[in-house]
């Protein structure tokens, strides 16, 4: 025994494994020469054989000490029960009955354990071949394959070969939601003419931002809502009352006060209408008055136009934004289509708003839409260099591959695009009851809506978006590109990461358990949101393999782990292809970089990202002039009665205001503060101002009592303009935008916003082929060859505005079948065109 232990000491090398299939039949004497058995038996997984001690009746021999005789009567030394054991169960497992058999002699057990261990060891059970063995490594291989072929199907949705095709220009209309907070003015002024300048036409583009609070950032001597005004070229001495709306919060945090600006914000030649929302909060708020955070800022617009479609009671400050869309814009905002959703620090390529417009026109069944968004400071900082590789990665592999799918989990606010409403069908998607509802939740009460809610907004609206409408789809483009900045700090680069890891976390959770996302079994969409929610959690673990990996590759011959290795040559190698394919070569060199802050990435920020769990403080994302770090606790939330916000649909609005009713509707609150300013906009532009009117010069369509405004800037000639919502130079414009070219019949009746103009006989005429107003109808004392009086006129014209698309229809086409249903040749509706259009406007005018 001694020697045994000394040679194991210092010449052991390993243990010998034996398979259990050779310890079975040997133990049943398969094999063996002259039938013999050989006696060994298996305990706790180790393999003894007692073979010369049974069948030579104990110890062939006995080394006694010295001065001491060696005969002895008996060589067997093992207690006769164990003894039995290997005798009766040779090449079986006999752990259960020696455990048994020791049960009540822990001591005895021991002895004879250490007795086996010392004379009659031969090594473990070999179970290399076994069945755990073979479970686990076709397991490994399993999700090796599963990987590999994800990261190869990632390769070749990221490799669009090809040159990039030019989309025809679209004529849709695009509300560029731009919330703000504390950025400075250089990233608002470059983020809003970015938008201006966009390769779209201006007139179907609308730039609606929201101030959330009258906050003044870090390093600004103004606060945001000054700043963006100053940068749009309001004027500076209107200040519109502010108007309450329901907001986000807690208690009476949910009355919320906001005051409405609009005009035309001109940059680079571009002269673009423009809505900004200011919150600006109650008297009684006292420090970050009005902020109620990003969501809210998206909610004030999804509410609207959740509004608008179901045409239900407004606030006031919903009010008066439809007002200044409606009726000082131009455009009904039933119109709009699309929401383009952009962060106040991003600039937007000037193709990119076509290019996603167009990949939605392509595909109806599109709801929502993200492009590559690329580091404007990408050399600024060691902490921006190490985050370009992740930002392309994250865009050309991951997005791209979650497309095939038509299932993008997570579209970035800082550049996306939704659809308002499905356009065959109208259903609401973006503003729909089931998203205003989720998305404006104001009981967050548990760890895991404080992480969807509080800290990725973003990513939860594109999950509620693949929740409530699992038939449409979410895609990437990589022809529509933007620039923002990243964190340049480590502080701000940790708490941002913080957040989009956690949030990412509870976001795949949801997830992962929609029934309906795209695909079956491992050839799914919730596979691959169940693989991304793995891998994001057990990413510390990854990189300790990876240096585990990396040591025995350095310093063992041996027993290395090739799988891995293979796999992490597969995905880098793809991704390193890729840049070649692409001639992205900046970016292999940007992946070395990568590499080298890999524990910082997978390691040390989601460490401390699941460490702070229950941390939903946005950190030094944002720095606020004037906040103080310590923390206040309420005791008691003030209870809100919704009842104190006045609600009112919009036609009992307005026809309240065109009835003279306006001095009761101020002291409800629900007045419009435009009236006071209409001249600002149609008016002389004043020095150094951009909101001058610009278009009352080219005919720009602002269509409640617009004639007074485009009479003032022609001169006193005033031209009914063509609808802004299409058309061509001689009036063709799209029936379902003559309704806001419709309401010019407002121009006849008193208004409360403007001031009656008085226009001369000829005023109605301006080369659209008008007729005057108060003359006499057209055909009163004219013989047509068609014999048709005007009554029969109007009824085909109802008559066929009542079955039509009015999206789609034009003026031209109206007017055609008009003449084909009452037979008249072209000259004569050629005569009778005027007539026609005012007999469409009108229509429209009941209609609306």
């Amino acid at each position: 025994y001694r020697l045994m232990r000394i040679m194991r000491e210092n010449y052991s090398r390993g243990k010998i494994a034996t398979e259990p299939q050779r310890i079975e039949m040997e133990g049943k004497g398969v094999g063996m020469p002259n039938g013999m058995r050989r006696y060994w038996s298996i305990i706790n997984n180790e393999l003894f054989d007692l073979t010369e001690y049974i069948q030579r009746r104990g110890a062939p021999f006995v080394i006694a000490p010295d001065d001491h005789s060696n005969e002895t009567r008996s060589r067997m030394f093992l207690d006769d029960g164990v003894h039995n054991m290997f005798q009766m169960h040779p090449g079986q497992d006999i752990t259960d009955k020696w455990n048994r058999y020791f049960a009540k002699h822990p001591v005895a057990r021991r002895i004879h354990y250490q007795c086996l261990r010392g004379a009659f060891y031969v090594g473990v059970v070999d179970k290399r071949k076994s069945f755990q063995c073979y479970f686990a490594n076709y397991v490994l291989l399993a999700s090796s394959v599963a990987l590999t072929s994800i990261i190869f199907f990632k390769f070749l949705a990221a490799l669009q070969l090809g040159s990039r095709r030019e989309p025809e220009e679209h004529d849709k209309f695009i509300i560029c939601n731009v919330p703000c907070y504390t950025e400075g003015e250089d990233n608002l002024r470059s983020t809003l003419e970015s938008l201006s300048t966009l390769h779209y036409d201006d007139k179907r583009k609308l730039l609606f931002i929201i101030c959330d609070g009258m906050i003044m950032g870090s390093g600004n001597d103004r606060p945001t809502p000054r700043i963006v005004l100053d940068i749009l070229g309001a004027d500076p001495d209107v200040d519109p009352e502010p108007l309450s709306f329901l907001s986000l919060g807690e208690g009476m945090k949910q009355h919320n006060l906001g005051k409405v600006y609009s005009g035309l914000f001109e940059a680079a030649g571009h002269v673009v209408p423009y809505i900004v929302v200011v919150k600006c909060g109650t008297p009684r708020e006292r420090t970050r008055q009005g902020n109620r955070g990003k969501r809210d800022s998206q909610i004030i617009l999804m509410r609207f136009f959740n509004k608008v479609h179901f045409n239900l009671p407004m606030t006031p400050l919903e009010l008066e934004i439809y007002h200044q869309i409606k009726n000082i814009i131009g455009v009904n905002p039933a119109f709009y289509e699309f929401i383009m959703m952009v962060d106040a620090d991003t600039y937007v390529f000037p193709d990119s708003l076509n290019r996603m417009v167009s990949c939605m026109l392509h595909d109806s069944k599109l709801m929502g839409i993200c492009g590559e968004t690329q580091l404007a400071n990408e050399k600024d900082t060691w902490i921006t260099m190490i985050q370009v590789y992740e930002y392309y990665i994250s865009h050309h592999l991951s997005k791209a591959f979650e497309s095939l799918f038509g299932s993008v989990t997570c579209l970035p606010g800082c550049f996306c695009m939704y659809r308002i409403r499905a356009p065959e069908s109208n259903y609401p998607l973006l503003v729909s009851n089931n998203m205003i509802r989720d998305y404006a939740e104001n009981n967050v009460d548990t760890l895991h809506k404080k992480n969807l809610l509080h800290l990725g907004e973003d990513r939860y609206l594109t999950t509620l978006m693949l929740k409530h409408h699992p038939y449409y789809k979410n895609k990437f483009t990589s022809d529509a590109q933007c620039r923002t900045n990243a964190p340049d700090t480590w502080q701000v680069l940790l708490s941002q990461r913080r957040r989009w890891i956690n949030s990412t976390v509870h976001n795949l959770l949801e997830l992962v358990f929609l029934p309906r996302l795209c695909g079956f079994c491992c050839f799914s969409m919730r596979f691959i949101v169940f693989i991304d929610l793995l891998s994001t959690i057990v990413m510390p673990a990854t990189v300790v393999y990876l240096g585990y990996l990396i040591y025995q590759l350095v310093v063992s011959t041996s027993d290395t782990p090739l799988v891995s290795v293979y796999l992490l040559a597969a995905v880098y190698g793809l991704q390193a292809l890729l840049f070649v394919i692409k001639r992205q070569w900046q970016h292999i060199g940007w992946m070395i970089v990568y590499l080298l802050a890999l524990p910082v990435f997978s390691f040390f920020i989601p460490i401390y990202s699941f460490w702070h769990f229950d941390d939903f403080s946005w950190g030094n994302t944002r720095v606020v002039v004037g906040d103080g770090k310590k923390t206040k606790y309420v005791a008691e939330v003030e209870e809100f009665d919704p009842s104190i916000i006045p609600l009112r649909k919009w036609d009992e609005y307005r026809e309240e205001i065109l009835n003279g009713g306006l001095n009761k509707a101020r002291m409800d609150d629900m007045r419009s503060e435009m009236s006071s300013r209409a001249s600002m906009y149609f008016g002389q532009p004043r020095p150094g101002s951009a909101a001058g009117s610009v278009y009352g010069v080219n005919g720009y369509g602002y269509y409640h009592n617009a004639g007074a405004n485009m009479q003032i800037a022609n001169g006193g000639h005033m031209n009914i303009p063509m609808s802004v919502a299409g058309g061509d130079a001689m009036g063709n414009a799209s029936v379902a935008s003559m309704g806001m070219a419709a309401s010019a019949h407002y121009a006849s009746e008193p208004s409360a916003f403007m001031a009656q103009p008085q226009m001369p006989a000829h005023a109605m005429g301006g080369g659209y082929g008008m007729a005057p107003i108060g003359s006499a109808p057209e055909g009163a004392h004219i013989q047509y060859s068609s014999g048709m009086p005007n009554e029969v006129l109007v009824q085909s014209v109802r008559r066929i505005l009542s079955t039509v698309d009015l999206m789609l229809v034009t003026k031209k086409q109206v007017r055609q079948q008009v003449a084909q249903d009452c037979s008249m040749d072209q000259d004569e509706l050629n005569m009778r065109k005027s007539f026609i259009n005012l007999c469409i406007d009108e229509v429209l005018n009941e209609r609306l």
